[in-house]
């Protein structure tokens, strides 16, 4: 009889026990329903390669779980384009024959210099910019000079008010054009189509046109700007193009014809 009455016990005991699991395991499932409702599965297509993308929203705010995760594109920084001259605000050239003169003729000790006989690098050639940023003690008393000789091809003042000389080089049959940007004033005796020398100022440093302080922005791109019969650089868009391409190549501007110091105080 006591046998019995502890069977019906422990019969008792596995019932209620399996009660409370199914009771437990039912409220788990309705919680976990519950959850799944608020939230909806969409697909958004984008453009890469044509490939969907699962997007998991909260139905009543409409907000991505994922959102915490993905990178906000408002606050990604936009690369601001370059406003560029007119063809109006261009001076039009006429390259001469590079006839060879008494300055021509002096073979100098190397053929590519600094610009400035004092100077410090402030920013390196990288994409949008590819030219190097250069700043000098002397601030708008420092005099630019040629990187290499050559013939003046342009004088212009860009749209935002940038006073600009550019040089055409050619250097054993090679074609070079450096720029020289943000100039305070240009040198007095200077012309399109002058012979300069590494020794000829084209004018003073400053800060004219877009510019955050008293600077030369120097560009040295291997094409011929503003030459009809070069490929590339006939127009400053192309020069500009052109100018990123190579220096995606791996050509650094003058950094590529000679070792650029980070500080200097003779050329």
């Amino acid at each position: 009889m006591k046998t019995k009455r502890l069977n019906i016990r422990k019969k008792i005991i596995i019932t209620m026990a399996i009660s409370l699991l199914t009771i437990s395991v039912g409220m788990e499932s309705s919680e976990l329903f519950v959850k799944a409702e608020n939230y909806e599965i969409n697909y958004e297509y984008v453009n890469i390669k044509d490939m969907a993308q699962a997007k998991v929203s909260n139905k009543q705010k409409k907000q991505s779980v994922l959102d915490p995760l993905l990178i906000n594109v408002e606050k990604v920084e936009q690369i601001v384009p370059v406003d560029l001259p007119t063809s109006e605000s261009v001076q039009e050239v006429q390259l001469p024959v590079m006839e060879n003169t008494e300055a021509t003729m002096v073979t100098p000790r190397r053929i590519w210099y600094l610009p400035t006989e004092m100077g410090y690098v402030t920013q390196n050639p990288h994409y949008g910019h590819v030219a190097l940023d250069i700043g000098s003690p002397r601030g708008s008393s420092e005099n630019i000079f040629p990187v290499a000789n050559g013939v003046i091809s342009g004088i212009y003042t860009d749209s935002a008010g940038a006073k600009i000389v550019t040089v055409l080089h050619n250097i054993d049959g090679k074609k070079y054009t450096s720029q020289y940007v943000h100039l305070s004033a240009y040198a007095s005796n200077i012309y399109v189509g002058k012979e300069v020398t590494i020794n000829d100022s084209l004018g003073l440093m400053g800060t004219t046109g877009r510019s955050t302080g008293v600077h030369l922005h120097l560009a040295v791109v291997d094409c011929a700007l503003f030459d009809p019969n070069d490929p590339y650089c006939s127009n400053l868009n192309g020069f500009f193009r052109y100018a990123d391409t190579r220096l995606a190549q791996g050509h650094i501007g003058l950094g590529t014809m000679m070792t650029v110091p980070g500080e200097w105080y003779s050329r």
